[in-house]
């Protein structure tokens, strides 16, 4: 049963992602195209191997688009219950957080609430804990794991290292063998983090880690095993290599710098990062604790392997994010009564930025054009100030809550508020496109993520086309079809039977039959 304080995080932090969702369109491209790919399963009826736009899908497991169609299994297919599935994750996350700050110190009364206060305080975790992905089902996996090992590492009981199993089969499922990035570290240097607990002898370590991987490799091969077989050779590189380990070795995309981790560190750690007393309270730390240990063990395992691997993206190391609560939750009690000053002055600056963009003093068009009406922009500047004014009236945990949620909010209103929803939103292109299903779709472009296939409930392939000659064959083999392009990119002459701003660019939509001119530029 959950604490009432670590309670009152949780239906505040999920209060905040329903509400959330519901201020942004799906966003393009991969958002749409996960969706898209949990839709041609429901429509396939094929849950061993997920296809995007009706052809072999290989970069993600299933476990995502399980969930989503379990959800719509339940409530019935829409858009709003397909994103339901990452708040499920990051609330369940957010529990496993506290459950094991409890673990790690049960003399501790409080570390659970704490803990989930300072993850739902955390703005990268919240800010992707709304985002139809990975990252979240991965920490929950990477929770799980922690909390088996924990437990097998106290106890000696081999059911625990079996329960490890489960998670890394769990995290397989949900990204690919990356899950052995987020626990595999923590296995190896128990060591290092466990000094105080009864001595974990190497053979029985082994021997542990051996039984976790057999475990892994059982409960993961119930679906593994029937994908290889239905998607064959291709689907098992892929996902076993390519997508995940093949990251460490080689680049694909996303390729970065070793430090670039390190330079958005106050992004993703914010509010915290921010706390001055925070930082004397880390140098002043008993670092024999075990808890501390774990942590860190954790946490900075994952930030030198994730900088060493080429493909670098800010949510790879939203598995890490709980590790820092559990820090934050630790020292919490060390540094006495504190305010957020600099978070709050940091958010106050940009609401006054806001503020100004709405009474037309900076003007934000130079941006994007899509930042209008100016009103909205005065609105979400007063909120952000109100924010700040609130969050300096709570205890520190609290207000870091109040202050990552409510920038959160207000994000969000900026992009319901004013043209960026639409020109962002697939449903205006999918719902014109949908009606020509049985006469035939292209969008012409040199990689189509099946961004719109979700968006027009499309029960068959969309025709993807990157070269004028194609384009021209495609318009004899489907004289009633319809084209989706964009207008600067699509070689057509005759003006577009309809236009509409997709990404902040003008995309046109040809209705075959009514082209004038049939022949490409």
């Amino acid at each position: 049963m959950a604490h009432p304080r670590s309670l009152t995080a949780l239906v505040l932090f999920t209060a905040v992602a329903l509400i959330g969702i519901t201020l942004r369109p799906l966003l393009p491209i991969d958002e749409t195209r996960y969706v898209g790919v949990a839709w041609d399963m429901h429509v396939t009826g094929d849950y061993f191997v997920p296809t995007k736009n009706f052809e072999l899908y290989t970069h993600k497991p299933p476990l995502l688009f399980w969930l989503i169609n379990l959800l719509w299994g339940v409530f019935g297919v829409s858009e709003y219950v397909a994103r339901l599935a990452a708040p499920v994750f990051t609330v369940t996350a957010l529990w496993l957080t506290g459950r094991l700050a409890t673990q790690l110190w049960p003399e501790d009364t409080g570390i659970g609430g704490r803990a989930v206060w300072a993850l739902a305080g955390t703005f990268a975790f919240a800010f992707y804990g709304g985002a139809t992905m990975f990252d979240t089902a991965l920490a929950t996996a990477t929770l799980l794991g922690l909390l088996s090992l924990v437990a097998a590492v106290r106890t000696g009981l081999w059911r625990y290292w079996a329960g490890l199993g489960v998670a890394l089969a769990v995290g397989v499922l949900a990204k690919g063998p990356v899950i052995f990035v987020h626990l595999l570290p923590a296995v190896l240097l128990v060591p290092f983090w466990a000094r105080t607990l009864p001595a974990v002898r190497l053979p029985r370590l082994g021997a542990g880690l051996g039984i976790a991987i057999l475990t892994g490799v059982a409960v993961a091969g119930l679906w593994l095993g029937p994908a290889i077989i239905t998607g064959g050779a291709e689907y098992r590189d892929a996902v076993l290599w390519k997508q995940s380990a093949g990251r460490i070795a080689q680049s694909f995309a996303h390729a970065r710098p070793v430090y670039w981790y390190a330079t958005v560190l106050p992004v993703f750690l914010f509010p915290w990062i921010f706390i001055p007393q925070l930082w004397r309270a880390l140098a002043k730390a008993q670092w024999t604790d075990t808890g501390l240990r774990l942590a860190i063990a954790w946490a900075g395992s994952a930030f030198v392997l994730f900088s060493l691997i080429s493909g670098k993206q800010l949510h790879y190391l939203i598995p890490e994010l709980p590790a820092v609560a559990l820090v934050v939750a630790r020292l919490r009690p060390t540094f006495g009564e504190t305010r957020l000053w600099i978070p709050a002055g940091l958010i106050a600056a940009l609401g006054v930025v806001f503020c100004l963009a709405g009474l037309g003093v900076v003007d934000a068009t130079q941006a994007t054009g899509l930042l209008t009406p100016r009103v909205t922009l005065l609105a979400v500047g007063l909120s952000l100030l109100a924010i700040c004014g609130l969050a300096l009236n709570y205890p520190v945990l609290r207000g870091g809550a109040i202050l990552s949620l409510g920038l959160l909010l207000s994000l969000g209103a900026t992009v319901r508020f004013t043209g960026i929803y639409a020109a962002y939103d697939t449903r205006s292109i999918g719902e014109y496109i949908a009606p020509f299903e049985d006469s035939g779709i292209a969008v012409f472009t040199s990689s189509y993520h099946a961004e719109f296939n979700f968006a027009a409930r499309a029960t068959r392939h969309m025709d993807q086309i990157d070269t004028p000659q194609g384009l021209a064959q495609w318009q004899i083999d489907h004289p009633n079809g319809v084209i989706v392009g964009r207008v600067d990119k699509t070689p057509i002459t005759a003006t577009p039977t309809d236009t509409v701003v997709f990404r902040d660019r003008p995309y046109g939509l040809w209705a075959v039959a009514d082209l004038t001119q049939k022949d490409p530029k």
